[in-house]
């Protein structure tokens, strides 16, 4: 659990830099009106930490529940932050899996850690998919 939440701290940094190195564009450029919407949705996940953490309390294996919930809710705004829909149903998939893990299968502890990187992971190639499909059109 603690692994999780200290590396999430640096998946921003990590991917920022990643980006650099690659020489992609790691940030919206400067007076972009989408700029405050994406600082503030920085925010939404480590802010909904200490209501993870009070589940945690509470009973210890609703943590991946409970995370899973917490990033599905994240990951909402990005539908209109990136133009992508997709978002949508990613965040969908965390809410449902999260509440139906918690509320069901609350006994087997690592299932949301598995399910949430199967999910994340299937999502990398369709966001691809659709990021290089758009990248195309609006040639």
């Amino acid at each position: 659990m603690e692994v999780l939440v200290v590396a999430g701290f640096f998946i921003f940094p990590m991917t920022r830099l990643l980006l650099h190195v690659m020489a992609r564009p790691s940030s919206l450029p400067k007076g972009h009106p989408m700029n405050a919407l994406a600082m503030q949705v920085a925010f939404v996940l480590p802010l909904s930490l200490p209501l993870v953490f009070a589940a945690t309390a509470y009973r210890q294996n609703w943590f991946y529940p409970a995370f899973m919930i917490a990033l599905g809710s994240h990951y909402l705004p990005f539908i209109f932050l990136y133009g992508m829909w997709q978002f949508g149903v990613l965040a969908v998939l965390l809410i449902g899996s999260g509440l139906l893990i918690g509320m069901y299968l609350p006994s087997i502890f690592s299932l949301g850690a598995w399910s949430t990187a199967l999910m994340l992971l299937v999502f990398a190639f369709v966001g691809r998919r659709v990021a290089l499909a758009d990248n195309k059109t609006a040639r």
